[in-house]
Formats: C-alpha cells, sequence, structure tokens
C-alpha cells in the first residue's frame, strides 16, 4: 500500500514548497534535525556510558593484580643468625572460561548500550521532525487567521455600507465585530502557541527558551511506500530498543554462566623465598592455593542472575508488545491524516470556498443573510485549519513511524550501525 500526500501536488502553497538549498532565513528541517543531532545533550549521556562500557571490556577479561607479600623477623636484625625475612608474590587465577566468559558479557553489555545511543538519536530525530511539524503548523494557522481577518474586516466595512444605506441591519455589522474580535482572540492563542514550540524546540537545540526561530521553510511530505506487514517485520529487525533489550538477554545468560562458575574453585599460585628457615634449600618456596566455594552466597549470587535472565526476557517481551501496539497506531494515524488532506484538498476546501463566495455574492447583492456568510467564513477557516493540521499530523506520525522503524523512513536521518 503506498501513503503519499498526492492529493496536494500543484494545490498546495507555494510558501510551502522545500527550497532546493538551505535557506538561512527559514528553518530547514533537514539541518534542524542534524543540528539537534549535534547539540542535544541526551546524545552526549549516552555516548559518554558506552564509552565507559566499552572501558569495561578490557578491565572484565584481565587477571586480578597479582598479590606481593613481604614479612619480617625484627628481632633477627643485630642476631648471630641474620636477618630473616619472606618475600612472596601470587597470582590469582579463575577457574577455566571465566575471563572469557566476564569479556563476552562485557562485549554484549556495550552492544547494548550503543542500541541505546542509536535509539536515544532516532528518538531526538523524531521529536525534532514533530517540533517542526508543530512549528510548521503555527505559521500556517497565523497566516490564515490574517487572511481571515483581513477577509473579516472588508465584510464588515460591506455590512457598515449596508446598514449606513438602509439595506442592512445593525446586527450585521454587530456580528462581524463579534467575529473579528473572536479572530483577535484567536490570534493570541496562537502567538502563544509559537512561543511553545519555539521554547520546545530550542530545547532541542539546547539553547535558550527565548532565541528566535526561524519561520518554517515547508513540509516534506514523505511517501511511505511500504505496506503494515513489510514495516512489521523491518521495526522488529531494527527497532533498536528492541535490539538492546535482547542483547541484555545474551548478557543475562553469560552473567548465568558466570554465577555458576563460581561454584568451581579459583586457584592462586605462589613464589617466595623465606629466609626464616635455617636451611637453604627451604629457603625458595612454590605452592598453590585454592578457595573452597561452600558458601550461601554463591547460591544467592546464582539466584540473582537467574532473576535477572528473567527480567530481561520479560523486558524484551514488553518491548515488543509495546512497539507492536505503538506500530499499529502509528500506522493508522498516518492513513487517517493522509485520507484528510486528500478529502480537505479536493473537496472540502473547495466546497467550503465556493460556499463562502455563494454567501458573500448574495450578501452584497442585498439576497443574503450576514449570519450564512460568517458561518461560511467559519467554515472555511476551520476547513483549512484542519487540512494543515492534517498535513503536520501526517508529518509527525511518520516521524514516530521512522523511529519504530529504525530510520527506514527518512533518508537524511540518523542511521544505526551494522552490528
Amino acid at each position: 500500500m503506498l501513503l503519499g500526500l498526492t492529493a496536494l501536488n500543484g494545490t498546495a502553497r507555494a510558501a510551502n514548497a522545500v527550497p532546493d538549498a538551505p535557506n538561512p532565513t527559514e528553518l530547514n528541517p533537514v539541518s534542524f534535525v542534524q543540528s539537534v543531532l549535534a547539540q542535544n545533550p541526551d546524545i552526549k549521556v549516552q555516548e559518554s556510558a558506552h564509552d565507559a562500557a566499552l572501558a569495561r571490556i578490557t578491565s572484565a577479561g584481565a587477571l586480578d593484580d597479582p598479590m606481593l607479600s613481604y614479612m619480617s623477623a625484627p628481632r633477627s636484625i643485630g642476631s648471630d643468625i641474620g636477618y630473616r625475612q619472606n618475600v612472596q608474590i601470587s597470582q590469582k587465577i579463575p577457574w577455566p572460561g571465566t575471563l572469557d566468559l566476564r569479556s563476552d558479557a562485557a562485549t554484549i553489555e556495550a552492544k547494548s548500550v550503543e542500541y541505546q545511543v542509536i535509539d536515544t538519536r532516532l528518538h531526538l530525530a523524531s521529536q525534532a521532525r514533530a517540533a517542526y511539524a508543530d512549528w510548521y503548523y503555527v505559521f500556517q494557522a497565523i497566516t490564515i487567521n490574517r487572511e481571515t481577518i483581513k477577509l473579516v474586516g472588508h465584510l464588515k466595512s460591506v455590512a457598515e455600507a449596508a446598514y449606513a444605506s438602509g439595506q442592512a441591519p445593525q446586527q450585521d455589522v454587530l456580528q462581524a465585530e463579534v467575529e473579528l474580535t473572536r479572530l483577535q482572540n484567536q490570534s493570541l492563542e496562537l502567538e502563544r502557541r509559537r512561543q511553545t514550540v519555539q521554547a520546545a524546540i530550542n530545547a532541542l537545540l539546547n539553547v535558550d527558551p527565548g532565541s528566535s526561530v526561524a519561520p518554517p521553510g515547508g513540509l516534506p511530505t514523505p511517501n511511505i511506500a511500504h505496506g503494515f506487514e513489510e514495516l512489521t517485520s523491518v521495526a522488529l529487525a531494527q527497532y533498536p530498543a528492541l535490539k538492546s533489550a535482547d542483547a541484555d538477554i545474551t548478557a543475562s545468560r553469560d552473567r548465568v554462566e558466570l554465577a555458576r562458575k563460581a561454584f568451581y574453585p579459583n586457584f592462586q599460585i605462589m613464589a617466595g623465598e623465606n629466609t626464616l628457615w635455617n636451611m637453604p634449600q627451604q629457603q625458595f618456596t612454590v605452592g598453590v592455593a585454592i578457595n573452597i566455594p561452600i558458601g550461601g552466597k554463591h547460591d544467592g549470587d546464582y539466584d540473582e542472575a537467574q532473576a535477572k535472565l528473567r527480567q530481561s526476557q520479560f523486558k524484551s517481551i514488553s518491548v515488543r508488545n509495546a512497539l507492536l501496539s505503538s506500530l499499529e497506531k502509528t500506522y493508522a494515524a498516518i492513513k487517517q491524516s493522509n485520507d484528510t488532506v486528500d478529502l480537505y484538498t479536493k473537496r472540502l476546501v473547495p466546497l467550503a470556498d465556493l460556499n463562502l463566495k455563494a454567501a458573500n455574492a448574495d450578501y452584497s447583492a442585498g439576497r443574503g443573510d450576514f449570519l450564512k456568510v460568517i458561518t461560511a467564513e467559519q467554515q472555511y477557516l476551520m476547513a483549512e485549519l484542519e487540512r494543515e493540521r492534517a498535513r503536520a499530523d501526517y508529518y509527525t506520525q511518520s516521524a514516530a513511524l521512522d523511529y519504530q522503524t529504525g530510520g527506514a523512513i527518512f533518508a537524511d536521518g540518523p542511521h544505526e550501525v551494522t552490528p
């Protein structure tokens, strides 16, 4: 199934066309997303966590530091037998395979964190596109509001002329004044909305909330040339949060195996020079020691590792179910937004325009009711606003779908590395 805003081809406002090259006086959606990914501190937080996880790989597969011990017999100093002492070095060696398991678990845990970095980037890109869609809609709504105020101002002048000539009641003038006041209040609400969205954009860019933001340069209309089943397969294969959860399962299995190996002894090899012994043949010593893993600590560690494995398995199931649920909702919302734009562009907006022109013509000719003119104006205003809202929703939901499918929708966005 092909979803695209084909209804807007040739009918969209010229101001909505995406420029071929970035305009410094306009906010370009592609460069905006790139700026967010470069400046937002959330990515730096995750990247630092990934660096820490990578650093743990080296230490996880390394042996413990060797131990150097020293003992002396202070009373032997100056005695006729000479100064006596004991110097010994020892190295702890875990049960075979333990170091490899530790290294493998740390490597997989680092991969899990890497997927979290990718998830953060994709999520921020989705948030940036949603904020841009809101920014676009606010400016479209402000433009429509201003155009409508001019229209109602003209209608008011017509009503005043008709009232002055005795061809219309004073109520027509009052109705026009009421509508103008309503539109002016809408203008105040839109300005508040503009400031709110501006603050959200600046928060994503990690700059002062009051910093000025250029007007939007246009709203892209991505075509989603995949059916729901194909998108579902892509999402299950590429969604980074799910891949991170699956990596956690693998790492947890390694941790369970590590806990099981703790029931086997560790070895400690030793060598030293012990002059506490009189005979030279007895002074050089070598030895080995093992721990006796019979304490309850190992049972507790093993049970904890098993519980964490179950936790990671259930988390993966939860993430998968949430993904499938949100994916279905997003796809349905995209389809609805696409159909709404198509319906409004082809039928409702043209009909509302014709209705407004007919009501205006009838009233100007002295045959119509001014209330019908105001009603027609409100219907046309609402139709235009709802169409632009549907266009913004389509872009916002496409951004959500891009996040859920691991960056499969927007070619200009962040893409995950191949594991």
